[in-house]
């Protein structure tokens, strides 16, 4: 067993008053190396948000004996490796282990190594355990999964678009305003409050269209990975409508007569999640980290300002609705650890 193994090489077990979460720790003169194992055997019981807390709380109880310099690496122990992905794109200190075939897997955010761990597994420490075969799978990232929902919001784009192409020119005012787009006089005097979110599904030609998919199909699937289906699209919708918003509020002062319409309200509002997700991260990502996310959204605004008839309004306000909406939506939760 793991725990076995971790015993071999120094490391004391600390019980913990949840059962299925040990500490393994090795303490040094002025720091402590740490091992957190979480047996999810049975079932994967945890939330992200609740994985988080734990990290938290096994962190506290080793600084509360006086070890403030802490490395800390867990280890999940289960056969559902989909389900404890979430735990590896959470934390760059976790590493999962099948507990079926005792094969370990370190996503392409996690260390090389922990003080010796890798090269014990590929020695074969496990398999001398438990008699099994053990191997150290550096293919399996993440960043390769599959996200449906940011896929879905392209296709409806398109959809949309082509539907659009085909009764009429999506590049004609007058038409686009009668199918949705964004229009201060027909919200004020008519109350067609629904052109906040049919807005945000139209686009102005064929370019138009596909200068914004083309950075939703490389952005939005980091930040679907790392908060879920159902948060990714809270932040699609409410940072698209607070883009709507803005552009709506800016046009009421500025240009009354303007028609605007565009998913970049929507898009920046996840380029806004993304900026959080990093700096929740510790700086990074996946391949995102803080320095590439500034330099992105830098040159997305200047590119916004130099080019003609861009709505700097809804990409603004989507960016803080979206950087707002990831904050309420990816935060630490509170659970109760006494289990």
């Amino acid at each position: 067993m793991i725990q076995e193994l971790l015993e071999r090489q120094g490391y004391l077990k600390i019980e913990s008053n949840v059962p299925f979460v040990k500490l393994y720790v090795q303490y040094e003169i002025s720091s402590a190396r740490v091992i957190q194992v979480l047996d999810c055997i049975e079932e994967v019981r945890l939330t992200v948000e609740q994985y988080e807390v734990f990290c938290e709380k096994s962190k506290e109880h080793i600084r509360d004996r006086g070890y403030e310099d802490i490395d800390f690496l867990t280890l999940v122990v289960t056969p559902w490796i989909s389900e404890a992905k979430k735990f590896a794109l959470s934390d760059d200190h976790c590493w999962i282990v099948n507990s079926t075939t005792m094969s370990v897997i370190r996503y392409d955010n996690e260390p090389d190594d922990f003080f010796g761990l890798k090269e014990l597994i590929e020695a074969g420490s496990f398999a001398q355990t438990d008699e099994t075969e053990v191997y150290y799978d550096e293919e399996r990232s993440p960043a390769r999964e599959f996200t449906p929902v940011n896929t879905a919001m392209v296709i409806i784009n398109v959809l949309v678009f082509f539907v659009l192409t085909f009764s009429g020119s999506t590049e004609d005012i007058e038409f686009m305003l009668r199918h949705g787009a964004m229009y201060v006089p027909a919200v004020l005097e008519d109350g067609q409050y629904y052109r906040f979110f049919t807005c945000m599904f139209l686009h102005f030609g064929f370019m138009h269209l596909a200068g914004n998919m083309v950075v939703l199909m490389f952005l939005g699937d980091n930040v679907e990975r790392a908060v879920g289906k159902i948060k990714f699209i809270l932040i699609y919708i409410l940072g698209g409508l607070f883009g709507s918003i803005g552009s709506f509020a800016f046009a009421m002062f500025y240009n009354p007569g303007i028609v605007s319409a565009g998913a970049s309200g929507a898009i920046f509002a996840l380029i806004g999640a993304l900026l959080w997700l990093v700096i929740r991260n510790k700086g990074q990502l996946e391949d995102m980290t803080t320095l590439k996310m500034c330099v992105l959204i830098a040159y997305a605004l200047y590119n916004g300002i130099t080019s003609k008839n861009v709505d700097m309004a809804a990409h603004l306000f989507g960016l803080l609705g979206g950087f707002l909406a990831a904050i309420v939506l990816y935060r630490k939760g509170s659970v109760d650890v006494q289990g």
